[in-house]
Formats: structure tokens, C-alpha cells, sequence
């Protein structure tokens, strides 16, 4: 889906998350945690295929991701997670006794898990990646900050965010000049 299309539907994926959170909360197996976590952090699948248990901080409610890109050979951020993440990812970790990597599957099942679960809560036509458009155009939309959306997501420059801006209405001339 184009992010102009999803922008047209952030009401089903709105509708989405809160019927997955329900799910994952009465059954916290990994196809609907995943689902939710990529939904919640608009991380990318590989991102959240390598959270493991010790990068998760319940106390100060973050995770640390590691973000791989293409050529690069990758870092780390911490994150703060949402307390409804934090509390689903708490009961799928003591549900589950996972001791290291929170899902332990390769990325094509990931991403059928993930595909599977949106089809069944009757988000159609979306592919995986589509939550992470999502989560960055809502992301715009309650902030107002497209330095703060660019940081959670790590995006290295601000050309395609400034089109993720345009399609939510924000007026911006010119990225941030970092200091």
C-alpha cells in the first residue's frame, strides 16, 4: 500500500491495534506480539526479530533495538515503549518462559505470522511494512515533531519523512537544522 493510502485508512489500523491488543492479551502467543510490537514501535521485522529478553528494561519501560540498514553494520538505540507494549511483552515473556530471543522464527515467518494476524482481525490489503507507515503518520500527527518521528525511526535524512509531512497536512519548508 502506497502511504498515501494508508494515511486514508489510520482509522482501520487504529480499530486494528486495539482488537490485536485484546488478542494478544488473552492469548500472548508470538504471531500476535510480533504483530503488535511491529504496529506499536514502527520498527522493521528484522529490528524486532532480534529483541531479545535482556533488552527490555520493565523498570524504565524501554527496549534497546538494534537497527540494522543496508551496508551498515548496525547499531543500538533505546527506546520508551508504550505501557500497553511493556505490559504484553511482560505477560508473553512469563507466559512463554522465553529466555533470550522474543521470536525466535526467520524473517519470511515473521512476516506470515504478521500477514496471517492482520488478515484474520480484518486488516486486508496491508502488508507487514504498512504498520510502520502507520505508526509514522500517527506518529505526526499526535506530535507534531518531525525531528522526534525521525529519531524513533531512525531515518538517516528527512527526504522521506518531509512526504510522510505532506500527506498529514504539516506545514514544513525546510527539515530541522540540527545544532
Amino acid at each position: 500500500m502506497k502511504i498515501h493510502q494508508v494515511y486514508l485508512h489510520l482509522e482501520d489500523y487504529r480499530r486494528f491495534m486495539e482488537r490485536l491488543y485484546r488478542r494478544a492479551y488473552e492469548r500472548p502467543e508470538a504471531r500476535y506480539v510480533l504483530t503488535y510490537t511491529l504496529g506499536a514501535t514502527g520498527r522493521r521485522i528484522s529490528e524486532v526479530l532480534l529483541l531479545t529478553t535482556d533488552m527490555v528494561d520493565f523498570e524504565r519501560g524501554t527496549a534497546t533495538w538494534r537497527i540494522l540498514k543496508k551496508r551498515d553494520p548496525g547499531y543500538y538505540v533505546t527506546l520508551p515503549l508504550s505501557p500497553r507494549l511493556a505490559e504484553l511483552l511482560k505477560r508473553y515473556i512469563t507466559f512463554n518462559a522465553v529466555t533470550h530471543r522474543l521470536f525466535p522464527a526467520p524473517r519470511q515467518t515473521a512476516w506470515r505470522w504478521a500477514k496471517s494476524t492482520m488478515a484474520e482481525l480484518g486488516l486486508y490489503g496491508w502488508r507487514p511494512h504498512d504498520l510502520r507507515h502507520a505508526f509514522i503518520l500517527e506518529a505526526l500527527l499526535n506530535t507534531k515533531s518531525i525531528e522526534l518521528v525521525r529519531r524513533w525511526i531512525q531515518h538517516a535524512t528527512y527526504k522521506q519523512l518531509l512526504e510522510y509531512a505532506r500527506i498529514v497536512g504539516m506545514e514544513i519548508d525546510k527539515p530541522p537544522t540540527p545544532w
